[in-house]
């Protein structure tokens, strides 16, 4: 390979390289956001949960007031545990890891950067042995088969993320609105 192929060889690894970077640093972006909006959610039920206990029996459909109150707090109540229970479910697709797409058995060049490619390997001389015939074509192969498959990761958790966020707003409404109604009442309806 003539010297000029082989720097642009190198400048094109690197990029990919920076690539496969920026997409590690955007997936665990993800999982921190997700995991940090999980425990407010958690908070939200671990709150709602004792709150309702006490105010679903002084729930009193008498007078229009009394009729006013209790289905507000009846309707924020179950959209609260519905926009729970499906921001639970989003919120899962962003936290579960993803696993290895491509072949059961790696071949030649190939396959060498994803850690459970890697260990398909029989041992650690075998991966070395792989590692020293590969090619700088296969290399940056190696390096955009797993920016691609961090690419796939990405949108996943990104879309699933901007979901459970919408989810998340309706959960967020409903719990402030059935808190707030749960404590008028507990002290106005007794």
């Amino acid at each position: 390979m003539a010297e000029t192929e082989q720097g642009l060889m190198a400048e094109r690894v690197g990029f990919a390289w920076k690539n496969f970077d920026d997409q590690q640093a955007i997936i665990r972006a993800a999982d921190l956001k997700a995991g940090y909006l999980v425990t407010f959610l958690l908070f939200f039920g671990a709150s709602t949960i004792p709150l309702g206990k006490e105010v679903l029996p002084k729930l009193r459909w008498g007078s229009s007031g009394e009729i006013l109150a209790s289905g507000i707090y009846a309707a924020t109540y179950l959209i609260f545990a519905v926009g729970f229970v499906w921001a639970l479910y989003l919120i899962s697709h962003v936290l579960t890891p993803r696993i290895a797409r491509h072949h059961a058995k790696p071949s030649d060049g190939r396959e060498l950067l994803y850690y459970e490619h890697v260990v398909r390997h029989p041992n650690s001389a075998a991966y070395f042995e792989a590692m020293a015939k590969v090619t700088p074509e296969e290399m940056l192969r190696n390096v955009t088969d797993q920016v691609y498959e961090l690419a796939m990761i990405c949108k996943v958790k990104v879309d699933s993320l901007r979901a459970f966020s919408q989810a998340f707003k309706i959960t967020l409404m409903a719990w402030f609105v059935s808190t707030g109604v749960g404590f008028w009442i507990m002290t106005w309806m007794k």
